[in-house]
């Protein structure tokens, strides 16, 4: 909501005797109003409702300098002149009160009841945050998000908050320009928009118009004397085309209201830079009711020239916002102009929209406009849409379209069946393959579609699916609705976490197999040491197999650090060393052990200094009975050669790896964090010839960081040269290759 612009004031600076006579004479019409429509009990709260906001707005004065009551007292009157219910207007009366007082959604509560309390709290502003690290995107989005909800699950907020803030763009000139800029392109953006989706045109005219007034001041001020120029240079036209209306109607005995003139109103002008070329739209004719519509039509038509191609009936088939009419357009006196054929009630309804239908039941007024509701309810509480797309589809112009059953659907005029199959339900969208139109047709061959095809007015769809079908990326591009868009993100994001739980699990199966274990992963993840380790981890077996598909968790390293393979890897190691498996593996030379792939799981790549096939090396042995692999003068294997002797055993490697090999490499680095770092590590890798497919890097605590880069698959010679010229970077603390696996 606006929030009133507040300045304190001491008591000494009373209110004027006009404001106090204006106070008086708003109080005076809202009692009447509440007495004569609402319940004693409604009367008790209003006048309970005004004390509060005497009480709690007291000393607090507008830019304007006139009190802050009147504004809600002007709001509420306003309401009663719509007719709404009781409760509406108390409401209304504290819609500000949480926002400017310390009153709270629970004094609200107590006092009022739950019904007003969310009422209030809906309208009222999230407060702005005090952190920079929240961003006014997200605190305008959460505000808009709070808003539309509480609009969307009762009308009566969104009634409340059109007043408020056409009451505020009345009292905007003592504002300063840059807020009056904003909020008018606010007003513009969201809350007209909705207005006309509801059917308030009167409304939304009234706030085009304001708008107009104080985005663009002398271009408004230009068209009103432009307006009023063109209607005294026309007068004479337009008058002798009503009286020929006139007496056409008269002379076929037609009775009638009465015949306007219906000429440019300010607000269509807002996005018109250039002259106005014409001041009348086209005249209203007003009848008693919708058989007479038919017969004045049928009258003018054949009284007057007929544009062929511009008859619309929209009383058969009204627009989805409420608006009923018919339109023609004729010849008069040698002008074309357009006609609109009206009764009493169609006008009320047109001018006021979901007002006209308040009977006094906010369910009924509620479920006449439900589905474009229901949509901006979905909308709003959807986490996964930004309001962004809610305001994008709000300002959108609209198409209908039915199901088999008859019950209409309203997207945006580009709308695709995809939309209208993620419309009706999720599941339905997700394995959509296109639809058939118009099914229930008798006598015609019922046409398939396919899903990306737009949707066109009227048309009803059965919408086909195949269960083998599931969402793909490229269906993105091909739904128009962020309802849709949202649905399919969620699909793919659920199809990946299933892909990368089963790639975890065919990943640890492999890595079971190469450890000598043959029981099996199922079998293996309902074990008493690996339920243990799960949950020191604090993970399920399900994200567990998730984040070793997804390379976010190092299988390998979890398997080291709960020792959850050490008797199969023991085997393996003594099985290694024995006569028959020694000739296989040491190959000729049963005193050197052939590395012929980095990626087996007995070897394990020293992080110190980062071996790779080209580099002269020697092994180690090691506790947890793997074979550790440095680089043969690397410095930590020279400051502690002794202990590593002591504790390791000390074994001859060499390299078996052919040098035409390719294949993609990921190189993790642990560095001192600084300036130009990723720079200089991508400028040797690009220098090289090689190219970065991504890179990704991670703060830690002592001012160090992660970096990890994936390069593009290349031979071991080109990768040993970079990998020579990264070692000795000064930043530099540890250096290694994920395996493509991440295990």
């Amino acid at each position: 909501m606006l929030k009133t612009a507040i300045m304190p004031v001491t008591k000494k600076t009373a209110s004027s005797a006009s404001d106090k006579a204006l106070i008086a004479k708003l109080v005076k019409q809202i009692r009447s109003y509440v007495q004569e429509y609402g319940t004693v009990k409604d009367s008790e709260l209003l006048e309970q409702a005004i004390a509060d906001i005497r009480k709690h707005h007291e000393h607090q004065k507008r830019k304007s300098g006139q009190p802050v009551i009147i504004h809600p007292l002007r709001v509420a009157n306003y309401i009663c002149r719509a007719g709404l219910d009781a409760p509406t207007v108390v409401a209304s009366i504290l819609h500000d009160i949480i926002e400017d007082t310390k009153i709270t959604h629970k004094d609200i509560k107590n006092r009022y009841g739950a019904w007003y309390a969310d009422i209030v709290r809906g309208l009222t502003k999230i407060k702005n945050p005090e952190s920079p690290k929240e961003g006014e995107a997200d605190y305008l989005d959460a505000t808009y998000q709070r808003m539309l909800k509480a609009m969307t699950q009762d009308v009566r907020a969104l009634l409340i908050k059109l007043f408020d803030r056409l009451d505020n763009m009345r009292d905007m000139e003592a504002m300063p320009r840059h807020k009056q800029r904003r909020i008018s392109l606010e007003t513009l953006n969201v809350y007209v928009p909705i207005a006309e989706r509801l059917g308030l045109t009167q409304i939304c005219r009234e706030h085009t118009e304001l708008c107009f007034k104080l985005l663009y001041p002398k271009r408004y001020n230009k068209t009103l004397t432009e307006i009023d120029e063109l209607k005294i240079a026309r007068t004479s036209t337009i008058n002798g085309m009503r009286i020929s209306l006139l007496r056409t109607l008269e002379k076929n005995n037609l009775a009638y209201k009465t015949i306007e003139p219906l000429f440019v109103h300010p607000a269509s002008r807002i996005q018109e830079r250039g002259p106005i070329d014409h001041v009348l739209e086209g005249f209203r004719i007003i009848v008693k009711n919708s058989l007479d519509c038919f017969k004045a039509l049928g009258i003018v038509h054949t009284s007057f020239y007929v544009i062929p191609l511009k008859i619309r009936d929209y009383i058969s088939n009204p627009l989805w916002n409420g608006y009923e009419g018919i339109q023609t357009e004729l010849r008069i006196e040698g002008e074309q102009t357009c006609i609109e054929i009206v009764s009493e009630e169609m006008l009320k309804k047109n001018q006021y929209g979901i007002m006209a239908h308040w009977q006094g039941s906010p369910t009924e007024l509620a479920d006449y406009y439900r589905i474009y509701l229901n949509q901006l309810d979905q909308l709003a509480g959807d986490k996964d849409v930004r309001m962004l797309e809610v305001m994008s589809y709000i300002q959108s112009d609209q198409v209908q379209v039915y199901s088999p059953k008859g019950d209409m659907f309203v997207f945006p005029k580009s709308a695709t069946v995809l939309d209208f199959a993620y419309g009706i339900h999720s599941e339905l969208g997700n394995h959509c393959i296109g639809a058939l139109v118009n099914p229930s047709s008798v006598g015609t061959t019922k046409k398939r579609v396919p899903r990306e095809r737009q949707l066109f007015a009227g048309e009803a769809l059965q919408i086909l699916t195949d269960r083998g079908v599931q969402p793909r990326e490229e269906w993105l591009e091909q739904v128009k609705t962020a309802k849709s868009r949202a649905q399919i993100k969620r699909a793919l994001e659920q199809q990946k976490i299933i892909s990368a739980r089963n790639s975890g699990r065919t990943l640890l199966e492999r890595k079971l197999r190469d450890y000598g274990d043959e029981q099996g992963t199922e079998k293996w993840i309902k074990s008493k040491a690996v339920k243990e380790a799960l949950k020191a981890e604090k993970i399920s077996a399900n994200k567990f197999f998730q984040e070793i598909g997804l390379q976010k968790r190092p299988l390998k390293m979890f398997l080291r650090k709960y020792k959850l393979l050490e008797y199969q890897h023991t085997g393996r190691i003594k099985e290694m060393i024995g006569s028959e498996f020694w000739g296989n593996i040491f190959g000729g030379d049963k005193n050197i052990f052939l590395i012929d792939d980095i990626q087996n799981p007995l070897i394990r790549l020293a992080s110190c200094c980062f071996p790779i096939p080209g580099d002269k090396i020697t092994g180690f042995i090691c506790n947890d009975h793997e074979i550790e692999i440095h680089v043969t003068n690397c410095s930590k294997l020279t400051r502690k050669n002794k202990r590593l002797q002591q504790n390791k055993i000390p074994i001859d490697v060499a390299w078996k790896i052919s040098k035409k090999i390719t294949r993609s490499h990921i190189i993790h680095f642990q560095v001192i964090d600084g300036t130009g770092i990723l720079f200089q590590i991508t400028k040797i890798i690009k220098d090289a010839g090689v190219a970065i497919i991504n890179s990704e890097t991670a703060a830690k605590k002592n001012k160090e960081a992660d970096i990890r880069i994936k390069l593009e698959s290349v031979s071991w010679p080109v990768f040993h040269k970079i990998v020579e010229k990264l070692r000795p970077l000064k930043f530099v603390k540890e250096i290694w290759e994920e395996s493509p696996d991440s295990v």
